[in-house]
């Protein structure tokens, strides 16, 4: 392991994350409505330093990490309007497998994978999200050592016609552990147990098989742009017998979403 617990002095943590990220909200899940100013090209980067990240040896056993190797999976993209339809071959090795999670990053030209292992992925900033089976976590908090943010819009918003940031959203860095004291995972509340309560968590349900929720994610970049991303399947075929019926789909893992960048 790179860096022991021991090493995570909790002054130290909170005075490093608060130098290198700035945050652009409070934290929390929040839900908005309307429309308000956007982030977009040009802005300044809301982070440039990696921060350290509290309770890596429990973080590390939390998202069932792969300390050997860098997930095989890969990443495709396909033309979506302004924005792109990307697909992640998170499937981990199967329901059970010990293969770790595949990096990326959001750029103009589609979802980049990023390659790196699990271990490296606690200081780099060069990736912004990562996918290991239903798991979707953030280069942020607990999550990572840089500062990108989320929030969920409101219930009603259409991911189409959602071109700026809505007023009244309250963004979130990755906090799915306790505290950096006792460092016990934070369950996400869908009866997995075990499963993170990471900030993209409400993509999904799970009425005996993992089906989508559209709910529209905001999600914040370290280098300052905004970006919107819904979350469509999960399932490689047949996410609509899961979503209709409760009947899982074929070949689990193989996540599709869709994102923009926002004005």
């Amino acid at each position: 392991m790179r860096v022991s617990l021991s090493m995570i002095m909790m002054t130290g943590v909170l005075v490093s994350m608060a130098a290198a990220c700035d945050e652009p909200a409070a934290e929390g899940e929040g839900e908005g409505e309307g429309e308000g100013e956007g982030e977009g090209e040009g802005e300044a980067p809301r982070c440039t330093e990696a921060s350290s990240v509290p309770c890596e040896s429990e973080v590390f056993v939390a998202l069932s990490m792969n300390l050997n190797e860098a997930a095989p999976g890969l990443v495709t993209n396909q033309a979506d309007g302004d924005g792109f339809v990307s697909n992640v071959d998170g499937t981990a090795g199967g329901f059970g497998g010990s293969a770790g999670w595949v990096y990326a990053k959001f750029t103009p030209t589609g979802l980049q994978k990023v390659d790196i292992d699990d271990s490296e992925s606690f200081v780099s900033m060069d990736w912004d999200i990562s996918f290991r089976r239903f798991v979707i976590r953030l280069n942020s908090g607990y999550g990572g050592p840089s500062c990108v943010s989320a929030a969920r819009t409101a219930a009603d918003t259409d991911f189409d016609t959602l071109a700026a940031v809505p007023a009244g959203l309250t963004f979130a860095a990755e906090d799915f552990m306790s505290d950096p004291d006792s460092c016990v995972v934070t369950e996400d509340g869908s009866g997995l147990p075990g499963t993170p309560g990471v900030i993209l968590q409400n993509w999904w349900r799970y009425p005996g098989c993992v089906a989508t929720t559209g709910n529209v994610y905001v999600l914040a970049l370290a280098d300052g742009t905004t970006v919107k991303l819904v979350v469509t399947d999960y399932y490689k075929t047949n996410q609509a017998r899961c979503n209709e019926t409760d009947v899982a789909g074929d070949a689990g893992g193989n996540i599709t979403l869709r994102y923009g960048y926002l004005q």
